[in-house]
């Protein structure tokens, strides 16, 4: 027997709400995974910017210590002429680099700014410096004469090739305003009257560091005296052509020191003491002995005062703690420094030296190496 269906012949019920929940389901699931693509998108663009940023980022930083590593180079070349300076470099086709160099202290710090495309990055290194190289920057390399007290010329016959500076006055009596200055006279104080200068005046010049007996290291003279030199106690009164041998150049006498007539020497003159040179004294400085500085060493140096009498010619920087007295007939080539007063008096030339001069022949002054390096952002 047949079943028999009680809902036969009825209407059934319509299906439209299942349905219609259904379409809304995927449609909601349709924008969220949407959202989600889109989501994805963008962070798959900002990670891409990142990378490119980061990448381009340590390409400034790869340009960068390529102009560390130009600049380096360039130092090792000719230290003194790069030494503070500013120097320019493309690097390949989308960099470039900006180089400074700064000297302070004796060190030498490096800047170098790297250009990638858009990017830029900086490295900083330091090169340990030296005294020596300390003093090369404050010491005036065209100096002829250096005073810590007044420079006075007393009459017209005199020629000074390069510069004259006086932290106390510059004056000129007698007929002193005629005298030849191929350079420029500076003084903190007042200038006076010199009529063939070639160069400036400069009245209201800052004070400048006269060297003190510091950076020329007497110590290490006297350690060169001892070992292979002449080394001389007390005050000594020496006369000939050679005053006295010495087989490394370096004559130290711990006293006040009288060279008397027709006499010479081969090297440099330390004295801890007094200098008197009476006449007819010449100075000159073996290349066999010195290379390669031998034009730089200094040719008499002293910790108290020099005076220069008569006829005599010295080649390499002239250096007192105290005062420099030359009168007559005198040829200096290396520039003249004197803590105290210089009085120049009659017949004179003073030549600047042909570089800095060899403060302490011991430490000489070499390329430095690299001691800090880091980066900057």
């Amino acid at each position: 027997m047949r079943a028999i269906h009680h809902n036969i012949g009825k209407p059934r019920a319509p299906h439209n709400d299942r349905a219609g929940s259904a379409l809304v389901a995927v449609l909601g699931v349709s924008l969220i995974l949407m959202l989600a693509g889109v989501t994805m998108v963008v962070l798959s663009r900002q990670s891409m910017h990142r990378i490119h940023r980061t990448v381009r980022y340590a390409q400034a930083q790869a340009v960068a210590e390529a102009g560390i590593a130009d600049m380096i180079a360039k130092l090792g070349t000719n230290y003194t002429a790069w030494q503070n300076t500013t120097y320019m470099n493309t690097f390949f086709t989308n960099g470039a680099y900006y180089v400074t160099t700064r000297q302070t202290n004796g060190n030498v710090l490096i800047t170098s700014d790297g250009i990638y495309m858009e990017a830029s990055n900086r490295t900083i290194i330091e090169l340990l410096g030296t005294v020596s190289s300390n003093w090369d920057e404050l010491y005036n390399l065209n100096s002829a004469v250096m005073a810590g007290g007044n420079v006075n010329f007393s009459t017209a016959a005199f020629t000074m090739n390069g510069d004259i500076h006086a932290n106390g006055n510059a004056t000129s009596s007698g007929g002193a305003q005629n005298g030849t200055v191929n350079g420029n006279i500076s003084a903190v104080g007042n200038i006076g009257t010199f009529n063939n200068v070639t160069g400036t005046n400069n009245d209201e010049a800052a004070v400048e560091t006269i060297p003190p007996t510091g950076p020329f290291n007497f110590d290490s003279y006297r350690q060169m005296a001892t070992n292979n030199g002449t080394y001389l106690e007390s005050n000594q009164t020496l006369v000939g052509k050679p005053i006295t041998n010495s087989a490394n150049g370096i004559l130290y006498v711990n006293g006040n020191l009288t060279i008397q007539n027709q006499s010479s020497f081969t090297g440099t003159i330390v004295v801890a003491g007094n200098v008197t040179i009476v006449n007819h004294f010449t100075q000159t400085n073996d290349p066999s002995i010195y290379d390669p500085v031998s034009s730089n060493m200094p040719s008499l140096l002293c910790t108290g005062n020099i005076t220069i009498n008569n006829n005599t010619t010295l080649n390499g920087v002239v250096y007192a703690a105290g005062n420099v007295i030359i009168q007559n007939n005198t040829t200096i080539n290396g520039g003249v420094i004197s803590g105290g007063n210089t009085e120049i008096q009659n017949s004179t030339t003073i030549t600047a030296g042909a570089g800095y001069p060899v403060w302490d022949p011991l430490d000489p002054t070499v390329p430095p190496e690299v001691i800090v390096g880091g980066w900057l952002k």
